[in-house]
C-alpha cells in the first residue's frame, strides 16, 4: 500500500476518508516512520480516518535534518495538524517516543480545539511525570548505539550489521533518543479526556507500575492493557493491539459522534 499525503510533509494518510466521523492521529516510536500505521485502516471501523505523523529524517522526509528538540518538533507539527483536526472529533495514539509526543500534543490541542480531543492512547512509555531513566544515549558512540538498538529488539539484525545503512539511520536515532532522554515534564492538570495505556509484559525497561502511573494524567476513564511481548509488541502482537484499539474506538464513536 502506498501512503498518500496531504500538502504537508508532516501528515500521511494511508487511506483518505473524508466521510469519517472520527480521526485517529498516530505518532511513531524512535526511528520509526509513518509507514508503521499503513495497515491500520483495514483493521478499524470505516468511520475512522488514520492520520500518521511523519517526523523529519525518515520516509519521504529523509533529506530533512532530524530534530532532537521538543519545541522544534511540536510547534511546526501542530501548525499543520491543528487546522486539519478542526472539523471533527479526534483521538491520539503514540508508541514509545510517540506516546510522549502524543501527550504533549494533547495538552496543546485541548487548548486550541476545546472539546475535540476524545481520548489518548499511550503505548510502551512510562508515565510522563516519572523521572526519566535513560540519559545521554544520543551521546553514545556508533558501536554503543547499535548495541542499545539491539537490546531494544526493534531494529532488524540485518540493518544493524549493514554499516552503510546504519550510517544513514543513526542520525535519526540520535535525534529521537535526544528527544526522549532530555524530555522534561511540566506539571499540569489532568487531560480532559480518557486515557488508555498499553504495555508489554516482557518489556524489561518499563514495568507495569510505571504504566499504571499514567492514571494521574487521565481526566476521565483510565484503562491499562498488558500484552504479550517486549517493547515492540506493537508489531509482534499487532492483531491483539488492534482488536483492543478497535473496540475502544467503537465505544468512543458511539459516545461522542452522531450519525
Amino acid at each position: 500500500m502506498n501512503l498518500q499525503r496531504t500538502d504537508s510533509p508532516w501528515l500521511h494518510i494511508p487511506k483518505p476518508n473524508p466521510g469519517a466521523r472520527l480521526r485517529l492521529v498516530c505518532f511513531p516510536y524512535a526511528g520509526g516512520s509513518a509507514t508503521i500505521y499503513r495497515e491500520w485502516p483495514a483493521a478499524l471501523s470505516p468511520e475512522i480516518e488514520v492520520v500518521a505523523i511523519q517526523l523529519p529524517g525518515r520516509g519521504n522526509r529523509f533529506m530533512d535534518k532530524p530534530v532532537g528538540d521538543l519545541d522544534a518538533i511540536i510547534k511546526p507539527m501542530l501548525a499543520t495538524l491543528t487546522p486539519y483536526l478542526e472539523d471533527k472529533p479526534f483521538v491520539l495514539f503514540g508508541h514509545s517516543m510517540g506516546a510522549m509526543l502524543a501527550y504533549e500534543s494533547a495538552k496543546r490541542l485541548e487548548s486550541a480545539l476545546p472539546g475535540r480531543l476524545k481520548h489518548l492512547f499511550a503505548s510502551a512509555f512510562r508515565s510522563v511525570q516519572l523521572p526519566r531513566t535513560d540519559h545521554g544515549r544520543y551521546l553514545l558512540s556508533n558501536a554503543e548505539l547499535k548495541e542499545e538498538l539491539r537490546k531494544l529488539n526493534g531494529t532488524p539484525e540485518a540493518l544493524l550489521q549493514n554499516d552503510e545503512l546504519m550510517e544513514l539511520y543513526l542520525p535519526t536515532i540520535r535525534a529521537d533518543m535526544q528527544l526522549c532522554d532530555t524530555y522534561s515534564y511540566e506539571a499540569s492538570s489532568p487531560l480532559g479526556c480518557g486515557l488508555t495505556v498499553f504495555g508489554g509484559v516482557s518489556d524489561s525497561d518499563i514495568p507495569q507500575e510505571d504504566l499504571q502511573a499514567w492514571e494521574s494524567q487521565a481526566g476521565e476513564a483510565f484503562e491499562l492493557h498488558m500484552l504479550p511481548g517486549d517493547h515492540f509488541f506493537i508489531h509482534s502482537e499487532s492483531r491483539q493491539l488492534l482488536q483492543l484499539l478497535a473496540r475502544k474506538l467503537e465505544h468512543i464513536l458511539h459516545l461522542h459522534t452522531t450519525v
